[in-house]
């Protein structure tokens, strides 16, 4: 008799221990998760707010301050991206960021803004990125062996025509730039809000699964006419907007449209365009340099992307 109140007794204990854990021990782990999460959340919201100051104020501090951005993008961009095709081949990542610098150099010095020769960049550069699009379909580009000429073509070409349009046009007008930051921004985030949601139908599953197509239909119906919106008020001045042609554009409404389209879609692949570098070196980030928000190729793919062509529609839409 004794030993059946003892087992009874082991027995009920055992049972308390197990219900106890099973309580205890979820929310214990769902409360570690939590501040796990809060943890990451605050160290993005404290990098993004310093990475949007350091950004607005170097636009804003004149045309030196955005040549400064221009070449951190581009040397710290080339080292991302060298890093992940040969990670541990200092001489590559050498070759690659000083053929980018001197191409920027030369760009800078010798090619003109609204010749014949930097219109001809211009188109260059807006094909190679075209090409890059057509390369998410159907795989032609190595990029170990061409590491160099996808460098070049990848940034030092469009950044080095963005640092001479700055450098060597007469007037300096932020308002673009911070403009076209902004209509980048907007396209993000509304995807992101939109996909999230609703979004069922993948965009491009094996490069990037969270993109939906509802997000990116969802980004550009909101973004394009806040735009239109933002064009007609707080970006108005065509005289901010480097003498804009009243012929083309008599409304600087339209104007911003076509720069919000132009970030939305092209934008869009740009980013699917880094996205697809880092899943073929199995890299989740193009680098550290931003904690939480991964390198520099992930905060500017888009804005890379885009600037020849929006550099293009400026060669024929702004005046001298």
């Amino acid at each position: 008799m004794r030993q059946i109140k003892l087992y009874l007794r082991q027995l009920w204990d055992c049972r308390l221990k197990t219900v106890c854990n099973s309580r205890i021990q979820p929310n214990f782990s769902s409360k570690i998760e939590f501040m796990s999460q809060n943890a990451v959340l605050k160290q993005r919201s404290i990098t993004g707010l310093i990475f949007a100051a350091v950004l607005i104020g170097l636009i804003f501090s004149g045309r030196y301050g955005a040549m400064i951005l221009g070449a951190v993008i581009l040397i710290v961009g080339t080292y991302e991206y060298i890093r992940m095709v040969w990670p541990n081949e200092s001489q590559k990542l050498n070759l690659a960021i000083c053929l980018n610098v001197f191409m920027a150099f030369g760009l800078i010095w010798v090619v003109e803004p609204y010749s014949n020769a930097y219109l001809s960049l211009l188109i260059l550069s807006c094909l190679a990125f075209l090409a890059g699009i057509i390369n998410l379909y159907k795989s032609f580009i190595d990029h170990k062996k061409w590491y160099a000429v996808v460098s070049l073509f990848y940034l030092g070409l469009p950044l080095g025509l963005f640092m001479s349009f700055v450098f060597n046009h007469p007037i300096y007008n932020e308002v673009i730039w911070l403009g076209l930051f902004l209509m980048i921004w907007m396209s993000d985030s509304f995807a992101y809000l939109v996909g999230s949601r609703i979004g069922k139908r993948k965009l491009f599953e094996k490069i990037s699964p969270k993109k939906s197509w509802e997000g990116f239909i969802g980004a550009g119906l909101i973004t394009l006419p806040l735009a239109f919106i933002f064009g007609n008020s707080l970006f108005s001045n065509p005289e901010q907007l480097y003498g804009l042609n009243s012929e083309y554009f008599q409304r600087t409404g339209f104007f911003w449209l076509l720069i919000a389209a132009i970030a939305w879609t092209l934008g869009t692949w740009g980013d699917l365009a880094e996205s697809s570098i880092k899943r073929i070196f199995n890299v989740k980030d193009s680098g550290t340099l931003l904690p939480g928000h991964g390198g520099i190729l992930d905060r500017f793919d888009s804005f890379i992307y885009i600037l020849p062509f929006i550099l293009l529609l400026l060669f024929f839409c702004t005046n001298l």
